[in-house]
């Protein structure tokens, strides 16, 4: 019989609470993903998409704007 203070016990109870510990984090990562896939999931799925696009040419994508409302203010 092994004492329950000895080095090989000790091993599986640090090895036991990290894998409960990454249980715990997987149960709420999949709750938060259940969640997130409500009514308005494709909604904010394009706003996202859009955001990514949009983000990295922000100076462009302004730009883009004011020289179409420009030229809409000219043909109106």
């Amino acid at each position: 019989m092994i004492p329950s203070n000895t080095p090989a016990t000790s091993r599986f109870a640090i090895a036991n609470e990290f894998v409960s510990s990454d249980f715990i984090a997987l149960a709420s990562h999949m709750n938060d993903c259940e969640r997130s896939r409500g009514r308005l999931f494709f909604l904010r799925a394009a706003v996202e998409s859009l955001h990514a696009l949009v983000s990295p040419r922000i100076v462009t994508t302004g730009a883009l704007f004011v020289i179409c409302g420009l030229v809409l203010l000219a043909l109106a």
